[in-house]
């Protein structure tokens, strides 16, 4: 969910700066971490010929995906949680730990 956040301020700061002559367009790409999984990295990604760098479409189009990836995210959590509350409701009182009651 952070590495979304990160996408969308990528994109409301190339929205932000898409009059301003040389902005180089930001974007966040998913890379592998060093001890496994994924982390987020901000890029300049200038486009040649295109004095401000950003295409309004685009950044929608970026935008709608991040924020469609986030609520897949929060969607899993959420099964995720709803798995939990059923396995605490299935054991009895006496095997629940004290935090869960």
């Amino acid at each position: 969910m952070a590495a979304q956040q990160q996408r969308l301020d990528a994109v409301a700061q190339n929205i932000a700066n898409a009059e301003t002559q040389g902005y180089a367009r930001r974007t966040v790409e998913m890379v592998t971490a060093p001890n496994g999984g994924v982390r987020a990295v901000a890029r300049a990604a200038p486009i040649p010929g295109n004095d401000g760098g950003v295409d309004l479409a685009t950044e929608m189009v970026d935008m709608t995906g991040a924020k469609l990836a986030f609520e897949a995210n929060v969607a899993v959590m959420e099964a995720g949680l709803d798995m939990w509350d059923m396995l605490m409701s299935a054991l009895e009182p006496r095997d629940r730990d004290e935090r869960w009651r």
